[in-house]
């Protein structure tokens, strides 16, 4: 565990930033958290995995297989 006493300034307003999000975060409904965390996951799979993501749609509809839906809907940060 870190020494508190060893913080800087700037890591104590991180993590009570952070805590407060965090509060915020939890104060909503859980199917909203819900939305937001897939919406986010979205988010994250299309920044690093795009090519990969288009290669397993091809894949699912070669296949005979609806692909699941994937489509960037929000992107992480705006």
């Amino acid at each position: 565990m870190t020494d508190v006493k060893n913080m800087t300034e700037r890591e104590s307003y991180i993590i009570a930033q952070a805590l407060y999000e965090f509060r915020l975060e939890q104060s909503k409904p859980i199917n909203e958290r819900r939305l937001s965390d897939e919406r986010d996951a979205k988010a994250i799979l299309h920044a690093r995995f795009d090519n990969e993501l288009a290669l397993l749609a091809q894949s699912d509809e070669a296949a005979g297989r609806e692909p699941p839906d994937c489509e960037r809907k929000s992107p992480i940060g705006g």
